[in-house]
């Protein structure tokens, strides 16, 4: 029996629609993102924590640009875990974050944790700078002398490579990168971790 073409057409686009539609809303990080975006308040363009909508609202867009080679850019890293306050978590779980790229290609994502007092103040400086350029209302984010030399000796460490959208590489954790803008985003997936680390990064930064 012949199938009308019209039914035929209609057949095939629930056919092809479906999967794309399906894999969209399982996809925990585009569920995770969207959470962020509302919790940084991105439609409102005087949030405090709108740096983070660059991530939130710009990876979808982001690129695989090229890695700028032999570089260490900086930024700040939000732990996105499921089921947790993402408001709290604004406040309270942003930490200071490098990632070197190395001549060859290499990368590596280093988490800079203080071990004193006068650590954190400097790393508490750095975010807040950091966060003036996420901004725009700073070019250059100052980083505390030690802390801007402890950075620049990063080194790149796993293979990562290059498909249409963007970098990946696996190491500690399986780790996305993209250009968005003029910035680098850099999302993680720890194997023992119920959520994401994201992070936003600069190479807009020198020492004191």
């Amino acid at each position: 029996m012949r199938i009308p073409v019209l039914a035929s057409v209609a057949v095939l686009a629930v056919v092809t629609a479906s999967p794309v539609h399906a894999k969209k809303v399982a996809d925990p990080l585009f569920e995770a993102l969207s959470n962020l975006a509302t919790a940084a308040q991105c439609d409102n363009k005087a949030s405090l924590w709108r740096p983070w909508c660059i991530a939130a609202t710009g990876w979808g867009d982001g690129t695989a640009a090229d890695l700028p080679a032999g570089k260490v850019l900086v930024g700040m890293t939000l732990e996105v875990e499921d089921g947790k306050d993402l408001k709290q978590a604004l406040s309270d779980a942003v930490s200071l974050t490098a990632f070197a790229i190395g001549k060859d290609g290499t990368v590596k994502v280093t988490t800079v944790k203080p071990t004193s007092d006068a650590e954190s103040r400097a790393v508490g400086e750095a975010v807040f700078n950091l966060a003036a350029v996420f901004k725009d209302k700073a070019k250059v984010a100052k980083l505390p002398k030690d802390l801007a030399g402890y950075v620049a000796g990063l080194k790149g460490a796993y293979p990562a490579t290059k498909s249409a959208t963007e970098w990946t590489w696996k190491g500690a954790s399986s780790g996305r990168a993209r250009k968005v803008g003029p910035w680098w985003v850099v999302i993680e997936s720890p194997d023992a971790h119920n959520g994401f680390f994201v992070t936003i990064l600069t190479d807009a930064w020198a020492s004191q």
